[in-house]
């Protein structure tokens, strides 16, 4: 049993080197692929959740203090979004239409 057994994974072994061999795998040539652009522009700006009372609005360049909880919402899908906490205490997401 144990002979077979041996066997067995050897031809196993045998197959996967010679299947491996047959068909090569090819690699893309790195400069073709890669953009390198030198000029590097700052398109990142400081903004966040400012929450006042009840209601916390998206502030572009907003340095001061972020509540723990408004720290993973990320920015709004609009200028006209925002954050306002309901009267059971969650904060629910709102947009108006202008």
């Amino acid at each position: 049993m144990m002979i077979k057994t041996l066997l067995c994974s050897a031809a196993l072994a045998a197959a996967v080197l010679l299947v491996g061999q047959a068909t090569p795998v090819e690699a893309a040539p790195l400069g073709s692929a890669v953009n390198i652009n030198p000029v590097q522009t700052n398109t990142v700006q400081k903004a966040a959740w400012q929450c006042i009372g009840r209601r916390c609005s998206w502030v572009p360049g907003y340095w001061g203090p972020v509540p723990g909880y408004a720290r993973s919402w990320g920015p709004p899908q609009s200028p006209y979004c925002y954050w306002k906490q309901g009267l059971l205490g969650r904060w629910k997401y709102k947009c108006d239409d202008d």
